[in-house]
């Protein structure tokens, strides 16, 4: 099975109830950016904020849901913020786009696809290392949105430079 394929078939492993893909919630959004607000306050003008939010709307969804400590439901709430990190992957993308020079952005594009193609090889990859018990799909779902959220935070880097 392709990696890419893999995350919506773990969602399609859900009961019937929950087979929409997993989107992140007001309240994951509020989560998140109420840590990235408190964080950039403790971090001096011109640094950019530690990534201690990384997780901070799945811990909190799989402490509050009800079966947010289960394999599913462990699955489910880091693939809710996964998807928080992916909208805001796609602002700081769209954000470049329009502020680099074309030639520039064609070379992020390509980067862009690259790293795609990069996650979920990598992702894939522990999928399959854990691919003998149901901690794999936690696994999967951890590495998807860490490296999401990384790369998200690497393209906002990249559109509030200072030249």
């Amino acid at each position: 099975m392709r990696p890419a394929n893999l995350l919506l078939t773990l969602l399609l492993a859900f009961p019937a109830t929950a087979q929409e893909t997993p989107s992140f919630t007001p309240e994951d959004a509020e989560q998140m950016t109420a840590c990235i607000a408190d964080l950039s306050e403790t971090v001096p003008a011109g640094q950019n904020p530690p990534t201690d939010c990384v997780g901070a709307a799945s811990n909190a969804c799989m402490e509050n849901e009800e079966d947010g400590s289960t394999t599913i439901g462990i699955t489910r709430c880091m693939a809710r913020e996964t998807a928080w990190w992916d909208g805001q992957l796609n602002v700081h993308y769209a954000s470049l786009e329009e502020t680099l020079a074309p030639e520039l952005f064609a070379t992020l594009r390509d980067a862009q696809r690259s790293w795609i193609d990069y996650r979920d090889a990598s992702c894939g990859f522990e999928y399959e290392l854990w691919s003998a018990g149901t901690i794999r799909s936690t696994v999967f779902a951890g590495c998807m949105m860490n490296l999401t959220a990384q790369r998200a935070q690497a393209l906002e880097r990249y559109a509030t430079r200072t030249p």
